[in-house]
């Protein structure tokens, strides 16, 4: 890339729309966000207990340290890679590092090992928390580079939405692959571990191949892919300097309610993910090649209401429409919580509504969050995209872990016991309210904090105004942006 061409680059994105293949690109790269994350959160208590023959608290146990390490480190990353000195860009030389390993440590989850308790416990917490580590070194600068790519206000909604196609395509292929898989190895006469072991090579391979192609089609799309006076100063920052930058965004009104909404709807992500595979399995009956069916039918339902999500997001605005799609669900847990799901065509009409507020979540949601970087770029006059993303991303982790182990701990209180043929009644209707009724409480508690997060496009807009004026040394007016601090 020649030089005119980074510095116009480096100019024009600022502030321009992007191009169909741009937005495709950068998009490919969910894959390698989406099946890891989302086969260690479907299958891996799943795999622990039903396959490896794990206690469910101790798989819980598992799951919470592993996450609780990443959450922890996730901040750190952002840090980095915000301050990263290489010439090939802030973001992208952590993306390929990290992109193999994550690959080798899905298939060492999905491995059966160990011959006590003891050392299935060391060895799977090992490869956890080798899984979570390479998992942050990734997907951090992934998703920092979106809020690089584009400031636009609809922009940012539309290329999440181009990265919700990908994300839902992964999703499908890590919840009905692997059943599918099972199904056949099992009825050719194969074990199911060696199943297990084939669907993390196979996936793994998707999220590595999504990860090289998003790396090498985003050369020179990152705001600042080489600049001499941030390889001069990168040097002095320290870790007071980071504590420095994560206190002041922890208390940025905006930012603070957008990480408390996600925190809050990752406990009830994760409790559902980690609790619908035994719905499907001990309360409906359903086996793995009928279960790989409805994986199927779920991604047509999210593929449809992603558009819609963007829509409303442009009409109505990414705030209010984020309330109305969570007030819907919280309506719908709360019925199928007092009258259960018992048919599979009840099992469909609940996924429509769990998941109109879910695809809201991993689309505008994430959007959200990228609007706060240019606040704190106009309060300390630096772009902190990484570290923005880290916190994010520390706020998913730490109520993932903890709505993980939660899975875990209520599947031992309610009654559940993998080794039976049929559960008993109280370990059924625990089962359905691990999908249900805890799902609903820790939504209406996300959703006061969006109804507190104050941005909204007219305040954005008169952000982004005042923004560009400070850089022509202009006056300008924060009259209109003082609810944002």
């Amino acid at each position: 890339m020649s030089h005119d061409f980074a510095e116009r680059n480096k100019a024009e994105v600022r502030h321009g729309k992007l191009s169909i293949v741009e937005k495709l690109a950068y998009s490919v790269g969910a894959f390698s966000d989406s099946v890891p994350f989302n086969i260690f959160y479907y299958y891996f208590l799943y795999f622990l207990t039903d396959v490896v023959g794990v206690d469910p608290a101790v798989g819980g146990t598992i799951s919470l340290i592993a996450i609780m390490w990443d959450a922890v480190t996730d901040p750190v990353v952002g840090h980095l890679s915000d301050n990263c000195r290489s010439k090939y860009g802030r973001r992208r030389p952590f993306m390929i590092g990290a992109s193999l390993p994550i690959y080798l440590f899905t298939i060492l989850l999905f491995t059966t090992t160990g011959e006590t308790a003891a050392q299935q416990f060391a060895y799977y917490l090992f490869a956890a928390i080798g899984f979570w580590t390479a998992y942050k070194f990734y997907v951090i600068p992934f998703l920092s580079m979106s809020a690089e790519i584009t400031d636009d206000f609809n922009e940012r909604s539309t290329i999440k939405t181009y990265t919700g196609i990908i994300m839902y395509t992964a999703t499908w292929l890590v919840t009905a692959g692997p059943m599918f898989v099972v199904d056949k190895v099992t009825k050719s006469g194969g074990e199911e571990k060696t199943a297990w072991f084939l669907s993390a090579v196979v996936f793994g391979l998707v999220a590595l191949a999504g990860a090289l192609v998003c790396w090498n089609f985003t050369r020179g799309k990152e705001r600042v892919s080489y600049d001499a006076n941030i390889v001069k100063n990168a040097h002095k920052k320290t870790r007071g300097d980071m504590v420095k930058d994560y206190v002041a965004l922890i208390r940025m009104k905006p930012f603070r309610n957008i990480a408390l909404y996600i925190f809050f709807t990752c406990v009830n992500y994760s409790i559902a993910s980690a609790a619908f595979v035994f719905l499907m399995s001990n309360n409906l009956g359903l086996g793995a090649d009928k279960q790989a069916i409805y994986w199927t039918t779920y991604t047509v339902i999210c593929f449809a209401m992603l558009p819609v999500c963007n829509f409303l997001a442009t009409r109505m605005g990414k705030k209010l429409v984020t309330i109305v799609l969570c007030l819907i669900t919280i309506a719908g847990c709360l019925f199928f919580a007092a009258f259960g799901i018992q048919t599979y065509h009840q099992l469909l009409i609940y996924t429509v509504i769990y998941n109109i507020s879910n695809v809201c979540f991993w689309t505008i949601g994430y959007a959200m969050v990228n609007d706060c970087c240019e606040v704190f770029e106009y309060i300390s006059g630096e772009r902190r995209e990484g570290s923005i993303n880290g916190i994010a991303s520390f706020a998913q982790k730490f109520g993932s872990a903890i709505g993980m182990w939660l899975s875990g701990i209520l599947l031992s209180l309610v009654g559940y016991h993998a080794e039976l043929e049929e559960q008993s009644a109280s370990a059924l209707n625990g089962i359905l309210q691990l999908n249900t009724l805890i799902p609903a409480i820790a939504i209406i508690i996300s959703v006061i904090f969006v109804i507190l997060y104050p941005i909204t496009e007219k305040r954005y807009r008169s952000l982004m105004e005042a923004l560009r004026a400070r850089e022509r040394g202009e006056s300008y007016s924060d009259e209109n942006l003082k609810k944002l601090f």
